[in-house]
Order: C-alpha cells, then structure tokens, then sequence
C-alpha cells in the first residue's frame, strides 16, 4: 500500500509573476491550476520563462494561430 497524502514539505501553490507582463498569479501545483481548464496549449515554456497568466497565454496562442 502506498501513501498517497501530499508531501507536507512541497507547497501545494506557488506565486508567480508572468515572465512576460509581471501580473501576479498562483500556480496551484495539486493539479487543479487554471491553466489545466485552459483550451490552448504552447510548448511552454520558453527558455529562461516560467508560467505565463491566463492573458499573455492565451495572446501567446492567438499569436501563434496568426503566423
């Protein structure tokens, strides 16, 4: 049988500032993030970005779907 409570060492939610706007937001690192609702998929990140807000995501797609 296999434990499978959190580890109460790692945080369940983290802030973040987007890597390219700044807005600040909560990663929720349980799985129940806004992001996994999100219709649009990146590979995300770029090199040397982390998460973006649901804003800057979804420009970075409609960006993508225009090239």
């Amino acid at each position: 049988m296999t434990d499978s409570s959190p580890n109460p060492a790692l945080p369940t939610s983290r802030k973040l500032a987007c890597a390219r706007c700044g807005t600040a937001f909560t990663c929720d690192l349980s799985g129940q993030c806004w992001c996994v609702e999100e219709t649009v998929r990146l590979p995300m990140p770029k090199e040397g970005e982390d998460c973006l807000c649901p804003a800057c995501l979804r420009a970075s797609a409609n960006a993508h779907r225009e090239a």
